[in-house]
């Protein structure tokens, strides 16, 4: 219900309580006019009977003759409310008119008995009204009490709360915690305004997360820098001094085989410092249209020895594709950084699947591995920097992998293979101006 809604409600049911009021008012007023108009006119009925009795008293044979009897009589008719009101008053005039004294006194004892019974029904009903009109003064007061604690109830509900929980939610927020949430339910403006907010938080936390990435790498790329400045040189040396020496021993000398090992030591420093130099700078790419099939049956075909090598086998299913614009240097490295971890991860006897497929707007590559999978401890850090559990691996494979893929405006994800392993999907958008079957 939104906010609208309520206040709609709430107005509703104010404008009700009132009606409710108003009427229960207006019936008791209509009600005690009533009651006074009746007395009063069964009041003035009863002194003009009275004016007939002090006539009766004092000219009894006269009665008939006295205007101000017929005066009496005339009031009489004209105010009378009954039939048998009516009746008893024409008995009265008739008895009058006869001049019969005793007959007279009975008419007028059996009108004012009509009216003392009257008066008495009068009273009756007046008690009744007071009790009733008490009542309903009860009534509603207790509605308006009722009412106004509902009204209160809503409110606190409705918008205290809620407004108190966003106060507490920004204020948790603005001292830095962005991973704090608001937990309002319901569909109204006021959740509808504090998921807007969460969904704020999470992309300043977004935002957080990738200045605090910038500004860590930004000083990791100046350090790079500096280290690779200050080791290339000496591990040149190194090497071309061990190198040398190893070329001058013969192949039985004990000290080749040391000699040949220290050249490989630096060479592996020396990849580790190019890689390390790659993973800090920013993806230059040399975009040109070209087929992401053949792209990775030729990968597939270089890292054959090696899968040999490892008793692993391999199924290839890339049937042609559209042309996609990609910068076939780096996008060859992260297709054989894949494949090699998929080796690294594969048992003996166990087959890797490559496989490409295409839709309307991209080209989706899959390499499946049958080995033991990815641990949920490090899912969560698989695609940064020197996150590795390889003995030799420097931990920065996928994350350039990453970088080079998003550099293309694509995506690259893992997920569980159905029979077991992992199963790497690297999705690159096709080219709009470039639509077309590749050879």
């Amino acid at each position: 219900m939104t906010l609208r809604s309520r206040l709609t409600l709430l107005f509703l049911a104010a404008v009700e309580v009132t009606f409710l009021s108003a009427v229960a008012a207006y019936w008791g007023l209509q009600s005690w006019r009533l009651v006074t108009e009746e007395l009063t006119v069964i009041h003035e009925q009863h002194q003009r009977l009275g004016a007939v009795l002090d006539r009766l008293a004092a000219r009894p044979a006269r009665l008939g003759a006295d205007s101000r009897v017929g005066d009496a009589l005339d009031g009489l008719r004209q105010n009378v409310q009954t039939v048998d009101e009516a009746e008893r008053i024409e008995a009265l005039a008739a008895a009058a008119q006869a001049g019969v004294p005793q007959r007279t006194r009975r008419a007028v004892k059996r009108l004012a008995r009509y009216y003392e019974g009257e008066q008495r029904r009068l009273r009756d009903r007046g008690t009744f009204l007071g009790w009733m009109s008490n009542g309903i003064l009860a009534g509603i007061v207790g509605l308006v009490v009722a009412s106004f604690l509902g009204f209160l109830a809503a409110i606190r509900a409705w918008f205290v709360e809620p407004v108190r929980a966003l106060e507490r939610a920004t204020e948790i927020m603005s001292t830095g915690d962005l991973g704090h949430r608001i937990a309002l339910a319901g569909d109204d403006e006021l959740a509808a305004l504090a998921g807007s907010i969460n969904r704020m938080a999470a992309s300043l936390a977004h935002i957080q997360t990738r200045l605090v990435t910038s500004e860590r790498f930004a000083l990791l790329g100046e350090l790079a820098a500096y280290v690779a400045h200050n080791i290339r040189n000496p591990l040149a040396s190194i090497r071309a001094t061990a190198q040398a020496e190893a070329i001058e021993r013969s192949a039985n000398d004990p000290t080749r085989a040391a000699l040949e090992d220290i050249v490989n030591a630096v060479d592996r420093l020396s990849a580790w410092v190019t890689d390390l130099l790659r993973s800090v700078s920013p993806v230059a790419l040399e975009r040109r249209p070209g087929s992401v099939s053949e792209l990775v049956a030729r990968c597939v075909e270089l890292a054959r020895p090696r899968l040999r090598a490892a008793g692993i086998d391999v199924s290839v299913a890339v049937p042609p594709t559209p042309a996609v614009a990609f910068d076939q240097a780096k996008l060859e490295q992260v297709v054989s950084a894949v494949l090699a971890n998929a080796t690294d991860a594969s048992p003996p006897g166990s087959r890797i699947g490559v496989s490409v497929e295409h839709d309307t707007g991209t080209v989706a590559l899959r390499i499946a591995d049958e080995g033991a999978g990815v641990p949920p401890n490090r899912r969560g850090r698989l695609f940064t920097p020197f996150s590795t559990s390889k003995a030799t691996g420097t931990g920065l494979g996928l994350w350039l992998s990453q970088k080079i893929v998003v550099a293309h405006g694509g995506t690259i994800t893992l997920r569980d293979g159905r029979g077991g392993g992992t199963t790497v999907e690297i999705r690159l958008p096709i080219a709009e101006d470039l639509r077309w079957p590749a050879s």
